[in-house]
């Protein structure tokens, strides 16, 4: 079974190691194709990984950059029918045979489109790396004043090594392994800068079909903080930051209340209504009902 593994790279000092170990931490790495989008001004040495033949590199100038969805809509592009897509950040470590360990949690979820997603566990580049972290499920923490949930995890109850995937409400863009025809599905729209990136998509899968799990084991780990290191917008407080996410937050508010069903919109399978039932979530009133405390009650 092949594997698409997307990676949005922004001066990323991380992203060789990551598509290393990416590569490395598989069973099967002649089944893994990797597309990163490599944002950097120049000062990056990524030799390591560009003659990879399993490496697909798209090259531009990080001032030309318009921000993170812009970015992964660029590696989706350069899609090419693999069986499973895996969508990771570019400062990320593997758990070892990811590959086949995905590919069975999703198939033990018995559903006909399944996405495995959370926020991965933490590491640090400057510190011994321990595989430590357990598994948690995405909750909202609270709302942004323009109306967009804002997530946080909680940890998983129960979860070990060979307990199923536990049903999610959410999804998280620095871990999501899914079928191939996500790629198509739910292309992602450029036009959303940041913030409010994660609740489209989440609303845009289920309303395609998709059903989300939480792993109940720790696949891959995240580097968080990242203090010092360059972000978008600090790179373009001068230029067009906050142009891109103005009209970005007008674009999810639309997508959020009426959003239309096409390509870039919401999808036939599922309503707004129907996710807004299932996730809790009110964008009206900005509120959330914690669905997943009331399954853990029902049990």
């Amino acid at each position: 079974m092949t594997i698409f593994v997307a990676i949005a790279s922004y001066r990323d000092r991380e992203l060789v190691p990551t598509v290393l170990d990416c590569l490395a931490k598989a069973a099967r790495p002649e089944d893994v194709r990797i597309a990163v989008c490599w944002q950097h001004l120049g000062d990056e040495d990524i030799s390591a990984i560009r003659d990879l033949p399993q490496v697909d590199v798209q090259e531009y100038d990080a001032r030309d950059s318009r921000g993170a969805c812009w970015a992964r809509d660029k590696t989706f592009q350069r899609y090419r029918g693999e069986d499973w897509l895996l969508q990771v950040d570019s400062h990320t470590r593997f758990a070892p045979d990811w590959d086949v360990r995905m590919i069975r949690m999703a198939r033990e979820t018995g559903a006909a489109k399944p996405v495995l997603t959370a926020y991965p566990a933490s590491y640090e580049p400057d510190q011994e790396f321990t595989c430590a972290g357990v598994p948690a499920e995405i909750v909202v923490s609270d709302w942004t004043t323009f109306g967009v949930p804002v997530f946080g995890q909680r940890l998983i109850e129960g979860a070990a090594p060979g307990v199923p995937p536990k049903p999610a409400l959410f999804l998280a863009a620095g871990f999501l392994f899914a079928p191939g025809s996500f790629v198509t599905d739910v292309p992602y729209d450029p036009g959303i800068y940041f913030h409010g990136e994660e609740i489209t998509l989440a609303l845009r899968a289920y309303t395609w079909g998709y059903d989300l799990f939480h792993p109940t084991e720790v696949l891959t780990w995240h580097y968080y903080i990242r203090q010092d290191r360059p972000r978008h917008w600090s790179d373009h407080v001068e230029s067009d930051w906050a142009r891109y996410e103005e009209l970005s937050r007008r674009r999810v508010l639309y997508m959020l209340h009426t959003p239309p069903v096409d390509r870039l919109g919401i999808g036939p399978v599922r309503t707004l209504e129907q996710f807004v039932a299932h996730t809790g979530c009110n964008f009206t009133r900005r509120t959330w009902t914690d669905m997943l405390a009331r399954e853990l009650v029902l049990l």
